[in-house]
């Protein structure tokens, strides 16, 4: 049996990019956390014989994000944010120290504006990603859920030629 190490980190050294498939731009510095959320179908069935089968299906995600709202600068990811509602868009998310990569489009929404007025005002959203993120720690493999929720490797088109 294999003994598996554990990386664990703090967070912190993070990134997040967001606009098209081929154009983004960097919220880092907007962004305070980003967190892709799934929610997992399940199922448990008893046949008639006593037997038990438990069932999961392919995940459906949420791409929740916490900024600091800023008014001031021009496409700011809080004024992105009211430009790009209800468009889906691209996003890459990198975690601290170079871990694995996190690619999705999520349709986006509008956040909040304004807070208390003795404290910095940050938001929260959370957005419906459009199918399966992939996953990767370059974006030259990628993992990711089939149509069937299976969990396979994803290489890219030009590979495959090659």
């Amino acid at each position: 049996m294999a003994k598996i190490a554990n990386a664990a980190y703090y967070g912190g050294a993070g990134k997040l990019e967001g606009g098209t498939s081929t154009t983004r731009d960097e919220y880092t510095a907007a962004v305070t956390s980003c967190a892709l959320v799934p929610s997992v179908p399940k199922g448990q069935v008893t046949d008639i014989g006593g037997g038990v089968q438990s069932f999961v299906g392919a995940p459906t995600w949420m791409a929740e994000i916490e900024y600091n709202q800023d008014w001031k600068t021009p496409g700011s990811f809080a004024q992105q944010l009211i430009a790009w509602h209800g468009q889906v868009k691209s996003f890459k998310y990198t975690p601290a120290n170079g871990g694995q990569v996190a690619t999705f489009d999520a349709l986006v929404e509008i956040g909040r504006m304004g807070g208390s007025g003795s404290a910095l005002h940050n938001a929260t959203i959370s957005l419906q990603v459009n199918g399966q993120p992939s996953f990767g720690t370059s974006g030259d493999l990628d993992r990711s859920w089939n149509e069937n929720g299976e969990w396979v490797l994803m290489v890219p088109f030009q590979e495959v030629l090659s």
